[in-house]
C-alpha cells in the first residue's frame, strides 16, 4: 500500500511538473500568438481597403480615360467645323468679290490646321494605344482567409486542472489558424 501510495505522489508530481513546464512555454509563446494573430487581421484589414481602393482608382482612371477621348473628338469636330466655316466664308467672299464695295482679305492658314489636326490624330492613335495596352481587368483579386483545420476545444478534463485555470491555458482557443488566399471579385 505504501508503495502505492509513494507511486501516486510521484506520478502526481511529474504531472504537476510537466503542466508547470507546458504553463511556462505557453506563456513565453503567448505574447507571440498574439502579435501573430492581431497581424493577420490588421493584413487582412489593409488589404481589403487596398483592393477597394485600387477598384476605385482604376474605375476612375477608366471613367477620366472615357471622359478625355470625348473631349478629344468634340475638339475634332468643333475644328473641323472651324474650318469648313471659314472655307465657305472664303468661297463667299471670293463670290461676292466683283458685285461688292469692299472686300477684306482673308486667308486661310491650311499648314495651320493640318499642323493641328496631325497633332489631334497622334493624340488619338496615342489614346488608342494606351487603352489597348492597358485594358483594365474586371476581376480584381484580394485576399481572404480560410481557417486551416478544426480547433478542438480542451476537453472538460484538462480544464478542470488547477494549472490549467490558474495560468488560463485554454484562453487562445478561439484563435484560429488562417491561411491566407487571393480569390476573384465576384
Amino acid at each position: 500500500m505504501f508503495q502505492l501510495c509513494e507511486m501516486v505522489k510521484t506520478n502526481k508530481d511529474a504531472s504537476e511538473a510537466s503542466m508547470t513546464l507546458t504553463a511556462h512555454i505557453y506563456n513565453s509563446n503567448r505574447q507571440a500568438i498574439v502579435k501573430q494573430y492581431v497581424a493577420e487581421m490588421k493584413f487582412l484589414e489593409y488589404s481589403s481597403a487596398l483592393t477597394r481602393k485600387v477598384t476605385s482608382l482604376r474605375q476612375r482612371s477608366t471613367d477620366l480615360l472615357h471622359q478625355f477621348k470625348e473631349v478629344v473628338n468634340r475638339a475634332q469636330q468643333q475644328l473641323m467645323d472651324l474650318y469648313r466655316t471659314e472655307v465657305d466664308i472664303e468661297m463667299k467672299l471670293r463670290a461676292c468679290h466683283g458685285s461688292c464695295r469692299s472686300v477684306s482679305p482673308i486667308s486661310i492658314n491650311h499648314v495651320g490646321y493640318q499642323t493641328f489636326q496631325t497633332h489631334m490624330d497622334h493624340l488619338d492613335k496615342s489614346l488608342n494605344e494606351t487603352t489597348k495596352g492597358t485594358a483594365t481587368p474586371k476581376n480584381i483579386p484580394y485576399v481572404k482567409v480560410r481557417h486551416v483545420g478544426v480547433n478542438p476545444s480542451p476537453s472538460g478534463e484538462y480544464k478542470t486542472i488547477l494549472t490549467v485555470q490558474r495560468e488560463f491555458l485554454t484562453q487562445f482557443e478561439d484563435i484560429r489558424q488562417n491561411q491566407f488566399v487571393l480569390e476573384e471579385t465576384p
